[in-house]
C-alpha cells in the first residue's frame, strides 16, 4: 500500500505555534513550494477540509519566509532505465484495398435495413451477411476495424460490434 505523504513532523509542530494570521501566510508558502493542499490540510491539527485551505491559500498574499519551507520528498526511488537506441520498428497495417471500398459502401447501404425479422432471402439479409463475411475477411487479414468501418461509411463502434459477433 502506497504511504501517504506528509509534512515533516518539525513543520506541523511549528504550525501549530502559529496564530492564525501567519498560519494562512506560512500554508501559502509551502502550497508556492509545492505541497499538495491536500497533504497541507491532513497535517494540520486538527486537520482542515482542503476547500478552506485553498481558500486561505487564494486570500492570502505571498509573504518571504523566515524559516525555509521544507522541500517535497520525491515520488518514487525506482530508476527509470534509459531507452535503447535502437529504432522503432513498425509493422505497416494493410488497408482497405480500393476496389472493395464502393463493395462495402454498397452492402452497408443496404444492410442498414436489415432487422431480426427480416427474411432470409431478402437483399437486405443477403446484403447484412455478405458485409460481415468481407469484413471478417479484411479482419483477419490484418485491417484495422476502423479502416473498415470508414471505407463502408459506418461507425467504428458498429463494425466493431459486427465483427466481436462474428
Amino acid at each position: 500500500m502506497k504511504k501517504k505523504t506528509r509534512l515533516p513532523e518539525d513543520e506541523v509542530r511549528f504550525l501549530s505555534n502559529l496564530n492564525e494570521d501567519l498560519l494562512k501566510e506560512r500554508i501559502r508558502a509551502l502550497w508556492e513550494a509545492g505541497w499538495s493542499l491536500l497533504v497541507i490540510a491532513n497535517s494540520l491539527k486538527p486537520s482542515k477540509p482542503k476547500s478552506t485551505v485553498h481558500f486561505w491559500v487564494q486570500n492570502t498574499a505571498s509573504v518571504s519566509q523566515r524559516r525555509p519551507v521544507p522541500p517535497i520528498p520525491p515520488k518514487s526511488l525506482t530508476v527509470t532505465a534509459p531507452l535503447s537506441s535502437a529504432p522503432i520498428t513498425r509493422s505497416i497495417s494493410p488497408g482497405v484495398p480500393p476496389e472493395v471500398k464502393p463493395r462495402l459502401k454498397q452492402l452497408a447501404d443496404l444492410s442498414k435495413r436489415y432487422r431480426a425479422k427480416t427474411p432470409a432471402d431478402s437483399p437486405f439479409a443477403e446484403a447484412n451477411r455478405e458485409l460481415t463475411v468481407i469484413a471478417t475477411d479484411l479482419y483477419n487479414r490484418g485491417v484495422p476495424a476502423a479502416a473498415i468501418a470508414e471505407a463502408a461509411g459506418v461507425t467504428y463502434r458498429a463494425m466493431a460490434r459486427r465483427l466481436s459477433n462474428a
